[in-house]
């Protein structure tokens, strides 16, 4: 019985004895594992936190490298116009507001200047485009520095044109700086000048980017020593910290990490730029820091996580650990129940299945967890077996690769399977070069930049993929590999490369066109210098005025008439100013009124022709002149200016005088022996009376009548011989006449005079409404008896002459008189020269008349300052057109409208 218990005892320390081994050697193998597993877990946190890392700082730099590109193309490109205004800047700058510059509040250009200087930079850049500008100084100086341009991106434009920026020392040592070194610097950061007065809780640190910005160096000595460019100014923009920072690292960080960006101040002192926090609240256990250079400063970046937030972070240690212990307790009690009855080992099997079970099911619950933080990620991740078979695809992969079922016929597959490129979108991605089947063979790839296109991403996106070696516990090999979408990104910089290429081709194309421009612009003075040449060797008095009226050139002949006349002195001068210091005055000694002198009307659009004038000089010594004008206009017909021209016709006029003396010393004794001629003639037939009427006496009837015939026709050439000299030298009694009242005298009288002959049809004649004018009642009648008597005479044999008299407005302070006929009209090329004296046109030989009608029409409407036009009149005959001033006491009087439109005759 002892024996037996003693067996028994024995069986039970051996089994207690084996049962406690077995726990102390599976407790030992759990912490083992447990403590490799957290080595592991912990090396891949910081791989993890180490890429975040990474990819923060990559974010900063790459985003205020982004920055300091922009500012250094737009200070090229404003050095490059010349000059530059604020239209060239604002064109210039435009692009920036569509690259989404995350915290800018505005670009502006600035320009330095001394106490001394300050009125003459304000004037210059107000000719630049900023009319209103208004600099500003602060402190004491000497030195200052302007803002003169600005554009906003923020919306507002508080602030930003003549400030002084040398009130705050930061952006003033950033811009001294730039000058110094001739690159884009940054300055420390401090709070904007144009956020000082916003509230407290607005406020944010924040810096400037600056750049010195130079001009086009020109030829020598100008260009300066050795060519250099010369300083024109500075290109400035300013970001707010805290905007800047947060769209520069949320992406990157996903809101998953604290970011405090610091920079090191002039003084040694250490600031912090702007702090980034991410959403969770609980307490960070991780700490990275990285230095990043931004233009010639360098910033510090902290980061700091959630431990379990990164990728393999979790108790997945202790778990096993704990599992392992527990496995071992198991192992160890089933040793001692196998060892002390078959009965409990039973039981005890059972129990140990069951927490097995347990174990199992927790394990599952992790693996699930993995999967499903796997699959939460928004890059795509894959993961082959060393077959090239996919075994992982998260579901971002999918997304991006737009392809339903993996591939599981190897590497050769892949990239026809799912339309893998090259960063062309053209040349398919060799297998051997991709990241996948580099870390199968072992060898890691980080970023590198593929297309995919297929059917499920037609257009085609971009993505990198980074690649590692996979190495399993039962050493199966594989690779993983992630996926990032960068096609926008990829969009953003082709955009930005695309317009750093335009800016270029711009510059060229501006660079050829300066040159041009250069070259036209010599070109452009030796023909106006050879012109100047031209002009002064003439004896014809030329001067020219801008679209403003002041004096442009005066040649040699007009700078002896007029004194102190010189368009090139430098010193403006009013055209009419100087009229003022010669008297000019119209043939009947009326002064010319300011708006009617000839540059003064043409500067209004209207050519002058022939106007004479009597011009008194300052020594009182007078002269007759002809005087010229024209409208000068650009290529769109804008007026730019007027050129006039005269010259001196005295002696002309002095010989004309002789000879209009003479021929009416002629005239008047021509008279008496025509009349007692014409009388004679008249007697002798009416003495001979019936004894003429036999056909043996038709020669010397033939005789009387020619005789008398010629008599008429001379009287008629002596009448207008001493018009046409009146018309010019009369003294120009000018007077309110009611135009329709001289009209319908004239039409009585010719009508009563066409009654006599009642071979021809009566004649109609119609009179429209008439204004009153301002004209001499003498020429004025014989204007209108000319006219009408011609529209009288010249019509076809038989047909009864029809003539319209009508008036229209012309213009301000005028009236257009039209005569129109249904005769037989002008012969073509011939309607300027009917108004030359004795000139007949060809139509009109068998008409009688001395061809001096309408030279004296002519000489009546221009003594008046008008004009007179000859065409053709629509369905046949000739319209001729006058013009004369209207009534200066009644702009317009209209007779009663009952008579105004009846037809006479």
């Amino acid at each position: 019985m002892w024996s037996v218990l003693r067996q028994a005892g024995r069986a039970v320390s051996r089994a207690g004895a084996l049962a406690t081994l077995v726990a102390v050697l599976t407790a030992a193998m759990a912490v083992s594992a447990g403590v490799a597993l957290e080595g592991v877990q912990h090396r891949a946190m910081t791989q993890a936190l180490d890429r975040k890392v990474s990819s923060v700082a990559a974010a900063v730099v790459h985003e205020t490298g982004r920055y300091v590109d922009t500012l250094r193309t737009v200070a090229a490109a404003a050095g490059a116009f010349e000059p530059l205004t604020a239209q060239k800047f604002a064109r210039a700058v435009d692009p920036l507001r569509h690259m989404g510059l995350a915290g800018a509040t505005s670009i502006a250009f600035m320009v330095p200047a001394d106490d001394g200087e300050i009125g003459g930079v304000q004037a210059l850049w107000r000719e630049r485009g900023v009319p209103g500008l208004t600099l500003t100084p602060v402190g004491p100086g000497p030195g200052h520095i302007f803002s003169v341009f600005s554009e906003p991106f923020d919306g507002t434009t508080a602030g930003g044109l003549g400030v002084d920026v040398t009130q705050a020392t930061a952006p003033t040592r950033a811009l001294a700086d730039a000058r110094r070194s001739g690159r884009v610097t940054v300055s420390d950061t401090y709070l904007l000048i144009r956020d000082q007065n916003l509230p407290a809780d607005q406020r944010q640190k924040s810096f400037v980017l600056t750049a010195p910005v130079y001009g086009t160096p020109g030829p020598p000595p100008a260009a300066g020593p050795d060519g250099e460019r010369p300083f024109l100014g500075w290109v400035l923009m300013g970001l707010r910290g805290q905007d800047f920072m947060a769209a520069a690292v949320r992406r990157s960080t996903q809101n998953s990490a604290d970011v405090t960006l610091t920079a090191r101040d002039a003084d040694g002192t250490e600031g912090t730029v702007a702090a980034v926090r991410a959403d969770s609240d609980r307490r960070r256990t991780e700490h990275r820091t990285v230095d990043v250079a931004v233009a010639q400063a360098h910033w510090r970046l902290r980061i700091s996580v959630v431990a379990a937030d990164l990728p393999g972070a979790g108790p997945f240690p202790i778990a096993m650990t704990a599992a392992g212990i527990g496995l071992g307790g198991l192992l160890a009690a089933l040793t001692f129940v196998l060892g002390t009855g078959r009965a409990r080992a039973d039981a005890r099997v059972a129990a140990a299945t069951a927490r097995l079970r347990h174990t199992e099911a927790a394990a599952r619950d992790h693996a699930a967890l993995l999967t499903a933080v796997v699959d939460s990620v928004s890059d795509g991740v894959g993961v082959v077996d060393e077959h090239g078979r996919f075994l992982l695809h998260n579901p971002a992969a999918k997304a991006l690769l737009g392809v339903a079922e993996d591939s599981q016929d190897g590497a050769d597959t892949w990239q026809a399977h799912y339309g893998i490129f090259r960063p062309d979108g053209v040349t398919p991605f060799p297998t051997g070069d991709l990241p996948l089947t580099r870390a199968l063979a072992g060898e890691a790839s980080d970023q590198v930049p593929m297309v995919i296109r297929n059917d499920g991403n037609p257009d085609g996106i971009v993505i990198t993929v980074s690649a590692r070696p996979l190495r399993g516990g039962a050493g199966r090999a594989g690779a993983v590999a992630v996926f990032h979408d960068v096609t926008a990104r990829a969009a953003a910089d082709r955009a930005i490369a695309e317009a750093n290429t335009a800016m270029r081709e711009e510059l060229a194309l501006r660079e050829a066109a300066e040159a041009g421009l250069r070259a036209a612009r010599d070109e452009l003075a030796t023909e106006r210098a050879y012109l100047r040449q031209v002009l002064d060797a003439l004896d014809v008095t030329v001067i020219t005025c801008d679209a403003d009226g002041m004096l442009v050139h005066t040649n040699r002949a007009a700078r002896a008439a007029i004194p102190g006349v010189d368009a090139g002195a430098g010193v403006p001068l009013p055209a009419v100013e100087s009229s003022r210091r010669v008297r000019m005055a119209h043939p009947d000694g009326t002064p010319f009124a300011e708006h009617d002198l000839p540059l003064l009307v043409a500067l209004r659009g209207q050519r002058v022709d022939g106007v004479e004038a009597h011009v008194t000089q300052a020594d009182g010594h007078q002269q007759v002149v002809m005087m010229h004008a024209r409208p000068l206009r650009d290529r769109e017909g804008r007026i730019m200016g007027a050129v006039a021209s005269w010259y001196t016709i005295t002696a002309l006029r002095q010989r004309e005088a002789e000879l209009t003396a003479f021929a009416g010393v002629v005239a008047h004794d021509l008279r008496s022996p025509l009349t007692a001629i014409g009388g004679f003639t008249e007697f002798v037939r009416e003495s001979l009376g019936d004894r003429l009427c036999g056909q043996e006496h038709r020669e010397e009837r033939t005789v009387l009548d020619r005789t008398l015939a010629t008599t008429a026709r001379m009287r008629r050439l002596i009448d207008d011989l001493l018009g046409y000299a009146a018309a010019r030298d009369a003294v120009l009694d000018a007077r309110d006449l009611d135009l329709r009242a001289v009209v319908d005298d004239v039409v009585t009288e010719r009508l009563a005079a066409q009654a006599v002959d009642q071979t021809s049809p009566p004649p109609q004649i119609f009179v429209g409404a008439m204004p009153s004018v301002h004209a001499d009642p003498a020429l004025l009648r014989q204007l209108l008896d000319n006219l009408i008597g011609n529209a009288l005479k010249y019509t076809p044999p038989g047909q009864p002459a029809r003539v319209d008299i009508c008036a229209t407005p012309h213009g301000a302070g005028w009236v257009r008189v039209d005569v129109a006929d249904r005769g037989i009209g002008i012969p073509e090329g011939e309607h300027d020269a009917i108004f030359t004296g004795f000139h007949r046109a060809h139509r009109t030989a068998d008409y009688a008349g001395t061809g001096l009608g309408l030279a004296i029409c002519q000489r009546v409407v221009e003594r008046h300052g008008g004009t007179i036009t000859a065409n053709d009149n629509p369905g046949g005959g000739a319209r001729l057109s006058f013009t004369l001033p209207i009534a200066r006491s009644a702009r317009i009087t209209a007779r009663s409208r009952v008579p105004s439109d009846q037809q006479i005759g």
